[in-house]
């Protein structure tokens, strides 16, 4: 059911008209959702601090997701509001940096809503390229520039390559080196095309100016 401050409302500025969206943030959870059940997956292996989350994301796990500090730590505080997960503050006396930090750990009821959460999880992904929204707008672009787009996006996707490549293929479980092993593919495909194509299309631009 559509809340009526759900509904856009337009309104009239001069000769324009714009929407002013009025959104009832108290269902902010849903839109949240899967970052939280991300983390209570990682804090099924064992306890982490918040720097160990976000480096595990996006270092060990970057070709899943990725997460900023200001993304991660409201999904931390939520998990702890709903009592998914717990937390403990750890003296920075005890800490060789002197620096005190939360190492957070997993309730039982933050495994059993983990359980049910992950079987509603769909095959669907969500892309968001950055690189391939500017080749879709090209035409705006120079020949060179998507040289270097084109360049750039290479050499990402090398590194992130040897990156995986290096990840340990032992103690880890079968759907985890499934998901190393399909993104190492993509990848793969991903690089021989733009090694190909990716000439062509600056081939082909260059001919039209």
């Amino acid at each position: 059911m559509v809340c009526r401050n759900q509904l856009p409302t337009l309104r009239k500025s001069g000769y324009c008209f714009y929407l002013v969206f009025q959104i009832d943030i108290s269902n902010i959870w849903v839109f949240s959702m899967k970052l939280d059940i991300f983390c209570l997956g990682i804090l099924l292996e064992r306890n982490y601090s918040g720097y160990e989350i976000h480096k595990m994301i996006n270092i060990a796990l970057a070709h899943l997701r990725q997460a900023s500090f200001g993304a991660l730590y409201p999904a931390l505080n939520r998990l702890q509001a709903k009592e998914f997960i717990s937390s403990e503050a750890v003296s920075k006396d005890l800490l060789n940096n002197g620096l005190g930090k939360r190492i957070f750990s997993i309730t039982d009821k933050g495994r059993a809503h983990f359980k049910v959460e992950i079987k509603k999880i769909t095959a669907a992904e969500v892309v968001n390229s950055d690189f391939l929204s500017a080749l879709h707008f090209s035409n705006s672009l120079t020949p060179n520039e998507v040289s270097i787009l084109v360049d750039e996006r290479l050499a990402d996707l090398q590194i992130e390559q040897r990156r995986l490549l290096k990840l340990p293929s032992s103690d880890i479980t079968e759907g985890q080196r499934f998901a190393i092993r399909y993104t190492l593919s993509q990848i793969s495909a991903a690089i021989a095309f733009l090694k190909g194509e990716g000439k062509a299309i600056q081939t082909v631009m260059a001919k039209r100016r």
